[in-house]
């Protein structure tokens, strides 16, 4: 296995372990609306919008980054 994959793992059952410890129900004040939920969906849905939000980000910047490019002097 990679170390991607491995990550990946990791980050998932952390992900589990969170969202199994907070099952009961909270309310969650949004601009006028008060929306009453459980946590584990709150934190999943939490989490599903960071990683759609990374992933457009990777996508319209092209997933490359010039910070940590090495440039060649001539």
């Amino acid at each position: 296995m990679n170390a991607k994959i491995v990550l990946i793992i990791i980050i998932l059952v952390l992900f589990l372990i969170i969202t199994l410890q907070n099952t009961e129900v909270a309310s969650f004040k949004i601009l006028f609306w008060d929306i009453e939920m459980s946590r584990i969906v709150f934190i999943f849905i939490a989490v599903l919008v960071g990683f759609i939000a990374g992933y457009v980000v990777g996508k319209v910047t092209g997933g490359k980054s010039d910070r940590f490019t090495v440039k060649e002097e001539n």
